[in-house]
């Protein structure tokens, strides 16, 4: 009685040590999040590829990704000493991407943007995508509250952002 007694507890014992690891696995593993933008159907794939690298360019601005860590409370998420190391981790984390999007027309181009992270880190990671994805809206010339176009003030250039006349010029009609 006494060898069934120890069988059982060794089982459970070994039940719940397998669990537990498979949790800390699955929360260990690579979790990108990243929000999609979707783009008409009739853009190359060498327009969408020049989009994301000029996207990706401009949202690695360090003034603009220390607003993100700042909006998002990344700094204590990513467990960072300082703002500019988490503004750093952001950086590298950070990445641009052409895709495809499910929208209720059917699967669309897109460019993705997101954040490289754990599964853990998930919440974090959501919070930076979305909050890029804005920043990312605002540089095409969207109100990211409303998503119509941003009015032009006389001189033309986006009442929020400097002369982006060159972006524009490149970017494709997203309507």
């Amino acid at each position: 009685m006494l060898y069934a007694g120890l069988a059982v507890v060794g089982l459970v014992l070994l039940t719940g040590g397998g669990l537990y690891g498979y949790r800390e696995v699955l929360r260990n593993k690579p979790a990108p999040i990243w929000v999609p933008l979707a783009l008409r159907v009739d853009i190359s794939m060498e327009d969408q590829g020049k989009l994301a690298k000029e996207i990706e360019g401009r949202l690695r601005n360090d003034e603009l990704l220390r607003q993100v860590v700042v909006d998002a409370g990344l700094q204590s998420k990513f467990g960072s000493p300082t703002e500019d190391a988490a503004v750093k981790e952001l950086k590298e984390r950070l990445f641009v991407k052409v895709g495809t999007a499910d929208t209720p027309q059917g699967t669309v181009p897109s460019i993705n943007v997101g954040v490289n992270g754990t599964g853990r880190e998930r919440d974090a990671s959501g919070a930076a995508a979305t909050r890029l994805i804005k920043d990312v809206w605002k540089m095409l010339g969207i109100d990211p509250d409303t998503g119509k176009q941003l009015e032009r003030p006389p001189g033309g250039a986006p009442a929020d952002e400097g002369d982006d006349s060159d972006f524009k010029a490149t970017a494709p009609d997203l309507n």
